[in-house]
């Protein structure tokens, strides 16, 4: 199959794309020696480095081979439902490798049997189709997902978590969630008509003429563009009404006697998921919802509904700033203004308590895919050490190179202290610009108001794009 991997159309914004949130300002860090590239030890003075270089753990970055070293997340994750696991650069291979060697441990060492991501509930639907052992390809199946997630990091997690359910009974299967509501896929309406006919055939010529209202213009991204910025506000609202009607019927028709007493070949469960996420971008991307973060509340939302469906024990993975539990915090993505916002870890972890726990991830410098909504498309850039206001930076000036560090576990006064403080991360989303490194910031209360445990990486690698048949995948060099 042949991937088109044409970037988004500039008009794009970041905060239109993130939709984040935030509370907070940064860290000032104490300046002092970096350990070397080999990750040989180097004296500090700094008793929070001395203290990262005593209770740090190696970590390997392939999803391949033993779990051994990630057995210390064991008393991190504990018995929680829901373990957040971040990314501060979409774009990079090396933390998406390492984030799917997590989920293999949280898979095959402690039971977790969801695995959820920061793309839209329509693509992540054939996604989980494919893992659960469906006809369609892995590159077909890939090929659904946004841009950024069309990579061969996606093909190795999906082909992993089809092998790992070949001969386990349905009730052992991992599967894959599309937690977010950013775009639509033609499968959600597809499936909303065919449940309708089949439940509720008298309501079947309203369900239609919503869905006509709703219909997609275009690819789901250009539906995208003109849904969020060719509109008004007031051509907006009667959509936004549309949608709510149309999923209240399909949840009262899914509770209904019929739906239980008739074999409907679409799931009451999917269809109200389907409508539920048709809503959550037509009402997130509302004037209204985006000063009211809806798209965070739609994804907390989601996840907490497929938990209450399955029981599952759920790996979400998305942006540090979308996981980190924090109940607000500040983010920057220029050339916008810093912005206070609530997003879905901190949502998560009210609804959960201490049942959701929050793990993020970091690097010091390498090279990064982004620049999706930078006319000509996404390119490499190359990412230097992060800037000395970053948490980032002293992270970095541990002994080791890839490592994870819990941040609840004790210290001495001054480091004690240091974790309560606030702390600036950097974090990319879409479009960077190196002169502004400083400036692409997640703005933490606490270090551990918004963290468990922090994974570092020394050195990123970009994301390695799936290529087209015939072709070569559409990356320059920044």
């Amino acid at each position: 199959m042949s991937i088109d991997h044409a970037p988004y159309l500039s008009t794009l914004s970041r905060r239109g794309l993130v939709g984040l949130a935030a509370v907070a300002a940064g860290t000032t860090l104490l300046p002092g020696p970096r350990a070397t590239a080999a990750g040989v030890a180097v004296r500090t003075g700094d008793p929070f480095v001395e203290w990262l270089d005593r209770h740090a753990t190696p970590v390997r970055t392939s999803p391949r081979g033993p779990l051994d070293d990630l057995t210390p997340l064991r008393r991190t994750v504990r018995d929680a439902a829901v373990v957040g696991l971040g990314e501060s650069a979409h774009g990079t291979h090396t933390q998406f490798a390492l984030k799917h060697r997590v989920a293999r441990y949280l898979v095959e060492e402690l039971g977790f049997r969801t695995i959820a991501w920061e793309e839209s509930w329509g693509s992540g639907v054939v996604l989980d189709r494919y893992v659960r052992g469906d006809g369609t390809d892995a590159r077909t199946a890939v090929g659904q997902a946004p841009f950024r997630l069309r990579s061969q990091a996606m093909l190795d997690l999906v082909r992993w978590m089809r092998e790992f359910n070949r001969g386990r009974p349905d009730w052992d299967l991992v599967r894959f969630l599309g937690a977010d509501v950013l775009e639509l896929r033609a499968l959600q309406y597809d499936e909303i008509e065919r449940f309708a006919a089949a439940v509720v055939p008298d309501r079947l010529p309203r369900v239609r003429e919503l869905l006509g209202a709703l219909a997609l213009r275009g690819t789901p991204q250009e539906h995208l563009v003109w849904y969020k910025y060719r509109l008004t506000e007031d051509e907006r609202q009667p959509l936004v009404a549309a949608a709510r009607e149309l999923h209240e019927m399909v949840r009262d028709a899914a509770a209904s006697r019929a739906a239980r007493r008739r074999r409907a070949a679409v799931d009451p469960d999917d269809a109200v998921l389907h409508a539920f996420a048709l809503l959550g971008f037509y009402e997130s991307g509302s004037a209204a919802g985006v000063r009211d973060d809806l798209r965070d509340r739609y994804v907390a939302g989601v996840v907490t509904a497929w938990h209450e469906r399955t029981g599952h024990r759920i790996v979400y993975s998305a942006a540090n700033a979308h996981v980190a539990a924090a109940e607000r915090m500040v983010i920057e993505f220029p050339p916008d203004p810093p912005a206070r916002r609530r997003l879905a870890g901190g949502l998560l972890r009210a609804g959960f308590g201490a049942g959701y726990v929050a793990v993020g991830t970091v690097f010091d410098h390498g090279d990064v895919l982004t620049g999706w909504e930078v006319d000509g498309g996404p390119r490499v850039y190359t990412v230097p050490p992060s800037s000395p206001s970053f948490a980032d930076a002293l992270l970095g000036r541990a002994r080791l190179g890839d490592y994870l560090i819990d941040l609840r576990r004790g210290g001495p006064a001054e480091v004690r202290e240091r974790l309560d403080g606030p702390a600036s991360l950097r974090i990319m989303s879409s479009a960077y610009d190196s002169a502004r490194d400083e400036h692409y910031a997640q703005h933490l209360p606490s270090w551990r108001a918004g963290f468990d445990a922090l994974l570092h990486v020394r050195t990123v690698t970009a994301t390695q794009l799936v290529q087209a048949a015939g072709g070569r995948s559409r990356r320059r060099r920044g």
